[in-house]
């Protein structure tokens, strides 16, 4: 018994050795790497080209390994901030969407293991296929029609410019419906944000050679507050007038392919344009690239802002509640300016509300959101009110940004009944702590400035009723 030991313990000591070589062999193996081709490609592609490539708003262009590979380390830590690629979404509080651009945890970590691991391009065979842009828009064909501004508008090196009218004649003898519909500035450096519309214009009226409106005495409008304004009556469904808006991170409304946005035959094109100055004299000639449904469209598209009626004009009171008090309002479509007794955000006011009530006086199927404010905007959400006292928030945007207002387009369509009322919660912060706040200790007013503020939470709907029979709006019997 007494040999046995020895034999026992060596035969232990061979094995404990074995086991610890083949852990520390484990140990030692380098990780897995990701590649630029095989891993980062594909995240790239999908979720950044459509703003970072040649004459889009981003700085720098990420085609490639060449692009993208001097802005790994810039790319880690803008991901794991969550600051790229944009999305103001709040995941836990809102519903899903197809258009959402933001990063999964594993695609994330995906990036930050490649630029942690230097980097490395990988095997050429792996690289996916670019992805098809064309050329100036973002949708992957050329628009089926393109509109333009009907002047080339000079803007002056400083001084402050009202929103700016111009008008043009829809060059089509009957009701077409756009699916796509994309807001190109000729200028993005002075443009602020636009607003294009299918309007009426006054009787006895008529559009100059510079696309401004002069009424029956022959006094032409150069902007909004001259109040020639076209009428906004082309149909009998509110929002039926307003086709899109550029602000910035936004410009295109891409519907559903049975869902149309109508551009009716003998309308006008209202180009509502705000400039800023930039310092230099220079020039903006906007244009409209318009895509049109191909197949037979079952709803026309609506858009409307919470606090205006829904469906139907009639049937309806709509409220704004500033602070918590009930407001008195009134405005013009396509207005930002507001009419009403809504009080001016104090200075130093950290958390100041102003809340859209919309009542739903027909039944309606919802389709998107859109948020927009200016510098003081801290937060936009969305809640809807059943008729039997249920909430359910749709959309909750935590930290809005003025640089980035995306609309956010439902995965799935979402009915609300008549009966409903649609709240829009918007919270705004005029203290020090705003970074973007120009001037705490100063009252903020309502208007188009930057430094004033606005309350457009835009929705996207259409009336269940309302079914389109060849181009034709018709009732449900």
């Amino acid at each position: 018994m007494k040999r046995v030991v020895p034999i026992l313990v060596g035969t232990l000591a061979v094995a404990a050795a074995v086991i610890l070589s083949g852990v520390s062999a484990k140990a030692g193996a380098a990780p897995v790497v990701p590649t630029f081709t095989k891993d980062i490609a594909p995240i790239v592609y999908n979720k950044c080209t459509m703003c970072h490539r040649a004459g889009e708003v981003a700085p720098m262009a990420f085609m490639t390994y060449e692009d993208v590979r001097p802005w790994a380390k810039v790319i880690k830590t803008k991901v794991m901030a969550r600051e790229m690629p944009p999305w103001g979404a709040d995941p836990e509080h809102s519903l899903k969407f197809r258009n959402d651009r933001s990063l999964s945890r594993a695609e994330m970590d995906t990036i930050a293991a490649w630029v942690d691991g230097g980097a490395p391009r990988g095997n050429a065979a792996d690289m996916p296929p670019a992805p098809k842009f064309a050329a100036g828009w973002t949708a992957g064909r050329e628009p089926d029609v393109i509109l333009e501004m009907p002047v080339d508008f000079a803007i002056p090196a400083e001084g402050e410019l009202g929103v700016q009218m111009f008008y043009s004649k829809v060059p089509w003898s009957e009701d077409r419906f756009a699916e796509t519909l994309e807001i190109r500035p000729g200028n993005r450096s002075v443009v602020h944000h636009a607003g294009v519309f299918v309007v009426d214009i006054p009787e006895g009226a008529h559009i100059d050679e510079h696309g401004r409106l002069v009424n029956a005495e022959g006094k032409a409008s150069s902007d909004r507050g001259q109040g020639l304004a076209g009428r906004a009556d082309v149909t009998a469904l509110p929002g039926a007038n307003k086709l899109l808006s550029w602000v910035p991170g936004r410009g295109v409304d891409q519907h559903r392919a049975d869902i149309g946005k109508r551009i009716p035959a003998g309308k006008y094109i209202n180009w509502q344009m705000h400039y800023n100055p930039n310092g230099r004299q220079t020039s903006d000639r906007s244009r409209l690239g318009i895509w049109f449904n191909r197949q037979q469209v079952t709803h026309e598209l609506l858009i409307r802002q919470a606090g205006d009626a829904l469906a139907t004009t009639k049937g309806g009171l709509s409220l704004y509640r500033a602070e918590g008090k009930e407001v008195e309002y009134s405005a013009d479509e396509g207005s930002t300016r507001r009419r009403s007794k809504t009080p001016d955000i104090p200075p130093y006011a950290e958390d100041w509300s102003l809340t859209g009530i919309t009542p739903v006086t027909e039944d309606i199927t919802l389709y998107a959101m859109s948020p927009h404010m200016h510098l003081r905007g801290k937060s936009l959400k969305w809640v809807i009110v059943y008729p039997d006292g249920r909430e359910q928030t749709i959309l909750d945007v935590p930290k809005f940004d003025f640089n980035w207002q995306i609309e956010y387009e439902l995965e799935q369509p979402l009915k609300i009944p008549a009966g409903s009322k649609i709240l829009g919660i918007g919270k705004y912060d005029n203290s020090p702590k705003n970074k973007w706040n120009p001037a705490p200790n100063l009252p903020v007013y309502w208007s188009e400035q930057s430094w004033d503020e606005m309350y457009q939470p835009f929705t996207l709907y259409s009336v269940d009723s309302q079914v389109l029979t060849d181009m034709t709006v018709t009732k449900q019997q």
